[in-house]
């Protein structure tokens, strides 16, 4: 009999420090912002950081000299609906072959050198967070640097492949 009391008073105990223990965690708030830095140091990307289409909105200006401008520069104004479109800029391919037993130092210089990106060092830094080092492959690779140096993540998918 002794024992079933005795199990009973732990038990209870064990419920006790629980119940205060889960009190007292309830008042130390998580800022979101903590996790979401957390979570990028651990590794993790969000899908827009991967070059995720987005939404690209144009807007129009009544004036004289918005729609001659615009129309010099190969774009179609039609006053009557006010709409805009606008042709794409022109391409600029880059092509790039990652050498077979290149490193991702030399492939992220490389990359630097051709306008492809805007700092080696960073694609480097996020390769090791990435754990991605050793599994940049050797093959033949084309970017547009039309708009300038590609987005970072959109390179590491690449090289990643």
């Amino acid at each position: 009999m002794k024992s079933y009391k005795d199990f009973l008073l732990g038990l209870g105990l064990g419920l006790i420090f629980t119940a205060l223990f889960w009190i007292v965690s309830l008042h130390s708030p998580v800022n979101d912002t903590d996790v979401i830095q957390r979570a990028q140091e651990l590794g993790m990307v969000f899908p827009k950081d991967l070059g995720a289409p987005q939404t690209v909105l144009a807007t129009t200006e009544s004036t004289k000299e918005a729609e001659d401008e615009i129309a010099k520069e190969n774009t179609l104004v039609s006053k009557e609906e006010e709409t805009v479109v606008v042709k794409s800029p022109e391409e600029k391919i880059v092509s790039y072959t990652v050498s077979r037993g290149s490193s991702a130092k030399q492939v992220a210089d490389e990359l630097y050198a051709l306008g492809v990106i805007s700092d080696a060092n960073q694609l480097v830094e996020e390769l090791k967070k990435m754990q991605l080092t050793a599994k940049v492959k050797a093959r033949k690779l084309k970017f547009d640097i039309a708009n300038g140096p590609v987005e970072l993540y959109t390179v590491i998918r690449e090289l990643t492949k």
